[in-house]
């Protein structure tokens, strides 16, 4: 494997050995790493409790892969500091990539993903989640995602949630770009406004996309 995709492990003070083994081993096994967001879950811990966490163990891995870290919206810019690049080597709000077969642009995709009301509340959402009450919710609704998504898998979730309409689309990057997100949770390819959402990398399931040197791209999705 080339490059390794992957979003949404929304990593907490709860470590899990399995997730933490299965991204590890996926890690190792390529040259380059993209995180599309939403890597720990700012709405539950501090930065400086993720830094302090026992997923600190996979920063020397990260590090050696050149990581890009793209900004989502459970760990948005404004949740970390310049201790970011302890894992990554480059870290933006999106991200660019160019190869024979694909022009890749990632992005986490909360800025316009779901319609327009549910994104207009889940940013006033994050805006609250800081204080102690939001944090208990957060938690209650990862021990909610643990049972659904644990027992069903990403389809727990109907297919329509992440369709963009062709003319939102349109305004986003360039029109030869595969717009690649995470954030809906629900793993996909919808060749005809060339986007792929890449899902979550938790709860038992490995959603990633995996870019080869040629530059083609596979989507898998798989229980680890």
């Amino acid at each position: 494997m080339s490059t390794l995709v992957f979003s949404d492990t929304h990593f907490t003070q709860r470590f899990q050995p399995r997730q933490f083994e299965a991204l590890a081993k996926l890690i190792a096994a390529s040259n380059k790493v993209i995180i599309n967001g939403d890597f720990w879950e700012g709405l539950v811990i501090s930065f400086d409790e993720f830094l302090a966490s026992e997923w600190r163990k996979l920063f020397p891995l990260l590090k050696q892969k050149a990581t890009v870290y793209v900004y989502g919206n459970h760990d948005e810019q404004l949740f970390s500091d310049s201790r970011v690049y302890r894992f990554c080597d480059t870290v933006t709000n999106e991200y660019c990539l160019d190869t024979p077969t694909h022009k890749y642009l990632f992005r986490h995709g909360h800025e316009f993903l779901f319609p327009k009301y549910f994104r207009e509340r889940h940013q006033a959402h994050v805006k609250r989640a800081r204080s102690l009450r939001m944090r208990l919710s957060n938690e209650k609704n990862i021990l909610l995602q643990n049972v659904g998504f644990g027992l069903f898998g990403p389809r727990v979730l109907p297919a329509v949630i992440n369709r963009i309409p062709q003319d939102v689309r349109a305004t986003i990057g360039k029109p030869d770009q595969l717009l690649v997100c995470g954030h809906t949770h629900r793993p996909g390819y919808m060749p005809k406004t060339n986007f792929v959402d890449i899902g979550f990398f938790n709860y038992g399931w490995a959603n990633y996309l995996s870019i080869n040197d040629a530059g083609e791209f596979n989507l898998v999705s798989k229980r680890y």
